[in-house]
């Protein structure tokens, strides 16, 4: 009895009928293209500013984007994790953590 249940009720969610405006709710092209473009053009400006000397001999694990800010990942020999994170307004770079072992994949 459960089972049919469960069939009939998913039977119903999935066969709902989305409103006639969905398609509204979407960024146009031109509108993702544009912001797209904006990320990538901040990306640039901030791989600009990287301090290459406190990352000699790292390995670049990361460069990513949450909210409004930038961050960059960073592995050493050992596998340890240096995150850095961008100050756009004064075009500098922070180390805002180090994690032992961050780049080691666990099995």
């Amino acid at each position: 009895m459960i089972k049919i249940i469960i069939v009939f009720l998913f039977t119903f969610v999935a066969c709902g009928v989305p409103p006639e405006d969905w398609k509204d709710t979407r960024p146009s092209d031109e509108q993702w293209m544009a912001s797209m473009d904006a990320s990538l053009e901040k990306w640039i400006v901030a791989s600009q500013y990287l301090p290459k000397e406190k990352l000699q001999g790292l390995q670049r694990a990361g460069f990513f984007e949450i909210g409004d800010s930038i961050y960059s990942h960073h592995c050493d020999s050992h596998g340890n994790m240096i995150r850095l994170k961008y100050n756009e307004e004064n075009n500098t770079w922070k180390q805002i953590k180090y994690e032992t072992l961050g780049c080691v994949e666990s099995l």
